[in-house]
């Protein structure tokens, strides 16, 4: 009697190699779905109210507030 010395079924994760793509292509629909439907939402923005500070800190219509001091090096 001889010793049979490799089996003939597959050994290994042999699944992963179909979960693997399915998992794969899944992941890029969702992202490419996610990516379409963000862009279409419109973002509403606010006409800048004239009346309000310019919001940029001290500097206002081209005067820095403070002392001089304060922007020395």
């Amino acid at each position: 009697m001889t010793a049979m010395l490799a089996e003939a079924a597959p050994t290994g994760a042999n699944y992963w190699l179909i979960l693997g793509p399915i998992i794969i292509a899944i992941v890029i629909i969702t992202w490419i779905a996610i990516t379409r439907s963000a862009s279409r939402k419109r973002v509403d923005h606010k006409a800048p109210d004239p009346d309000a500070l310019s919001g940029r800190g001290p500097v206002d219509g081209g005067v820095i507030k403070g002392d001089p001091g304060q922007r020395k090096p």
